[in-house]
């Protein structure tokens, strides 16, 4: 099989479902609280880690920041080390 073929339907699969997969995907974050899943979104959305193009809100505060305030989550991941 030419692997060619198989990445353009598997890329055209993805491409007709990718607005359901995200919100499955936010319910999932969402609801079950999982973190891989919220970082993927973030990052998808350019919010996390913090990108230098993006500007701020005028309060100074990222919306990634903002959410990960309100799901009670570090803004560190927990495999680097928290300052003490």
């Amino acid at each position: 099989m030419d692997a060619e073929l198989v990445r353009q339907k598997i890329r055209s699969m993805v491409a007709n479902h990718a607005y359901d997969m995200t919100r499955a995907m936010i319910s999932e974050a969402v609801d079950g609280g999982s973190i891989a899943a919220m970082k993927f979104l973030l990052e998808l959305a350019g919010i996390f880690p913090a990108n230098p193009e993006m500007e701020e809100t005028s309060s100074g505060e990222s919306l990634a920041k903002t959410l990960l305030e309100r799901l009670g989550l570090p803004e560190k991941p927990f495999d680097e080390p928290q300052p003490v």
